[in-house]
């Protein structure tokens, strides 16, 4: 038995869940205007054990965001996640935002663009298909750059994510906008795979994905 507490705190959205064996049990999560990662992340992991009466003790793992996102929320969450996994004996895992953020929906056809908006017009990004399988490494675009106005102009293509910056009148009729924020809870079935491939990090050396 596999129990990974999963922790999420790239953006304004705190969140924490616990999966067993790829299936999540319970996910607590509260997004604000303003982010408060600090006040409220080590009590929605106690509130996430009571609740599923699991102990600490019984984690195998835990897997922290690692971005890219806001850079003192990422730290926040690495450092309860290093805490944790220094305290019980277990090893650290990671998941960067966008492959965390692409799991939020499933399509039939088409691509999927997910988006963490850096600031002004500048967001971060990557392209996965319908398998979601990642297409492309993770950088910094201008939302009105070629890549997004001109990509795949038959295909659809669905950005999720930070939209609220986006003008989608620029779009073509097959593209389609959801706003989600990264959450623990599609944390559950990619952590427990990186579990089972024990692709763990140093908990010593590593850092967040910043760009």
């Amino acid at each position: 038995m596999s129990l990974i507490l999963n922790l999420e705190t790239s953006t304004k959205n705190c969140s924490v869940s616990i999966a067993k064996n790829g299936i999540c049990l319970i996910s607590v999560e509260e997004c604000s205007k303003q982010p408060f990662h600090s006040d409220k992340l080590h009590t929605f992991i106690q509130y996430a054990t009571e609740i599923s009466k699991i102990r600490l003790k019984d984690l195998k793992s835990v897997c922290v965001s690692k971005g890219p996102g806001s850079y003192t929320s990422l730290r926040i969450g690495l450092s309860a996640a290093k805490g944790l996994c220094f305290s019980l004996g277990i090893p650290l895992l990671s998941l960067d935002t966008l492959t965390i953020l692409s799991q939020k929906i499933n399509i039939k056809s088409g691509f999927l663009i997910p988006m963490i908006h850096a600031k002004s017009d500048l967001f971060y990004t990557s392209l996965f298909n319908k398998s979601k399988k990642r297409l492309s490494s993770i950088f910094k675009k201008k939302i009105y750059d070629n890549f997004f106005t001109c990509l795949m102009k038959n295909e659809k293509v669905y950005f999720i994510g930070d939209i609220d910056f986006i003008d989608q009148k620029i779009f073509s009729n097959n593209r389609f906008f959801i706003k989600v924020y990264p959450s623990a809870m599609d944390m559950s079935f990619i952590s427990y795979v990186k579990f089972c491939d024990r692709e763990f990090d140093d908990i010593e050396k590593f850092i967040p994905f910043y760009l």
